[in-house]
């Protein structure tokens, strides 16, 4: 009798590890799952399609949740402590906290038209109460727009 109890306590306690383990198993399965299925942009978005099928206007045009952005350009308009992130094709992206957007407010404080920075970005986006964000893996200085000359400017 206290060998058959003794085989029932080991018995339950691997049975109890076995099934704390499989939902883990399970969560890393889907991880590597979904890791192969991001999509990454590096040239054109693919925006989401309004219901009707037709496209939005430019400012409330969503890129879709996990998303990666390589190398797109644009420049960052600064709001508040942080700054949002304004693409070539006008697409807005609130930038989202890290060390590299401090970096990025850091360089559009001590410069007088921050608009006129270029810069290359690579991250994540998300999606938050119906507005895209990036979380920015890599931004590099590309260059400061000169000030027209005054040949091109028409009265």
């Amino acid at each position: 009798m206290y060998r058959l109890l003794e085989h029932l306590r080991r018995f339950s306690k691997l049975s109890l590890a076995v099934l704390l383990l499989l939902p883990l198993l399970g969560i890393s399965l889907f991880a590597k799952e979904n890791h192969n299925s991001v999509p990454s942009v590096s040239g054109q978005f693919s925006p989401s399609k309004h219901s009707r099928g037709e496209f939005e206007e430019s400012s409330k045009i969503r890129i879709r949740e996990g998303t990666l952005i390589v190398d797109k350009g644009g420049y960052f308009r600064q709001d508040g402590e942080g700054a949002t992130f304004v693409t070539e094709d006008k697409y807005e992206f609130g930038a989202l906290p890290n060390l590299n957007l401090e970096r990025i407010v850091r360089t559009l404080k001590s410069s007088d038209e921050s608009e006129s920075i270029r810069w290359s970005v690579n991250g994540v986006v998300t999606e938050f109460n119906g507005r895209n964000h990036i979380l920015i893996s890599r931004a590099v200085y590309k260059s400061s727009v000169p000030p027209p000359i005054p040949e091109q400017i028409v009265n």
